[in-house]
């Protein structure tokens, strides 16, 4: 009798342990696989994923790196359903067969198929189908033939009527065993890839200071970065032109309200920054006089930004890690006689500057 019991007892606990003798609400199972997403790879080195991201597509692959399928999550502030928001959240997968799994996480403000029906350039993914290797997953920016009449060459040109809708990546760094009758869990950490930059011109002649306005220049970011491999490397490329999505100007006046200093600004958004040695291989950003045709400046940018990283002495970022990790730039402009003297890069968070003068960079 008491072996009976003993068999009993077995029996039960082994029914408990499966999550197929489980409770049909699979959202208070303990077993399956659950995937968390964190943006912590940042400036700020904290996790911003619930402020930031509204949409995340998960690309699984077995352990040959062969497609097995994708699992999405969005939210959807129309109805409420808003899952990305809480610290908390956490995929859950019930369905992969027990194996080893990699995986690729992309990573919008909104869902894939929103960002795909907002205005201006977009990231388009490669459609993968089943047993499709890894390397064919890959991501390119929407670009069109060029409107930039300032431009030497017919480069082509990413839509500037929208700013990019912000693209992250992240990718597991090792295989996951998946066993569903347990809990197995992974975090994926996410990068941003879409940068943001805001230009300020400021006229350093005494009689013009007021005059300045951003509608006299012309604005364009030159690289060869419009697409990205599985791994979030860039691929090889045509040179890309963006120019701003937005320009306005900002005014100082006196007591009378007479205008004594004006400053032109534009803002553009583009894709990630590589650092290279080579500096001829590196993003341009060219400011010419709309009027004139003259080159006001022009810089090797990914060079000037990641100059930044002196603000954050304390981690010792490399130029590329700071690239990577920051997103907002702001560059001021500093012109005399139609030529810029010397620029500013700032971080406002920190009100820290460098001051790069024309003779460094030009």
């Amino acid at each position: 009798m008491k072996l009976k019991n003993l068999l009993i007892a077995l029996l039960s606990l082994a029914a408990f342990s499966s999550c197929d003798m489980m409770k049909e609400d699979v959202d208070d199972s303990n077993c399956g696989l659950f995937i968390t997403f964190k943006y912590d790879y940042n400036l700020q080195r904290a996790d911003m994923f619930k402020d930031h991201v509204g949409g995340v597509t998960l690309y699984v692959f077995d352990s040959d790196g062969r497609f097995v399928r994708t699992y999405e999550e969005n939210n959807n502030p129309a109805t409420g359903h808003l899952p990305l928001n809480s610290y908390s959240y956490r995929m859950h997968i019930t369905d992969l067969p027990d194996g080893q799994y990699q995986f690729i996480a992309l990573a919008h403000q909104k869902s894939y198929e929103s960002a795909l029906a907002t205005p201006g350039a977009k990231y388009r993914r490669t459609q993968l189908h089943a047993g499709d290797p890894m390397t064919q997953l890959r991501v390119e920016l929407d670009r069109e033939a060029s409107r930039a009449a300032a431009m030497t060459d017919a480069n082509p040109m990413v839509s500037n009527v929208a700013p990019l809708d912000t693209l992250w990546h992240g990718m597991s760094r090792q295989l996951v065993s998946v066993k569903n009758t347990g809990m197995t869990v992974d975090t994926i950490s996410l990068m941003r890839d879409t940068k943001m930059l805001t230009i300020s011109l400021h006229n350093l002649d005494a009689d013009k200071r007021a005059d300045i306005r951003t509608e006299e220049f012309d604005y364009f970011i030159v690289d060869n970065n419009g697409r990205l491999d599985y791994d979030n490397s860039l691929l090889a490329d045509d040179d890309l032109v963006y120019t701003p999505f937005h320009k306005w100007d900002t005014f100082t006046e006196d007591a009378g309200g007479t205008v004594t200093e004006a400053t032109a600004h534009a803002g553009l958004t583009f894709n990630r920054l590589i650092w290279y040695e080579e500096a001829d291989r590196n993003a341009l950003l060219i400011i010419r006089n709309r009027t004139t045709g003259t080159e006001v400046a022009a810089i090797n940018l990914t060079d000037a930004l990641a100059q930044g990283r002196n603000a954050y002495d304390q981690y010792a970022y490399s130029r590329q890690e700071y690239l990577d990790r920051s997103y907002d730039y702001y560059l001021d402009f500093f012109i005399r006689n139609g030529v810029w003297q010397y620029a500013d890069v700032r971080i406002n968070v920190l009100s820290w500057a460098k001051r790069i003068q024309n003779v460094d960079l030009h």
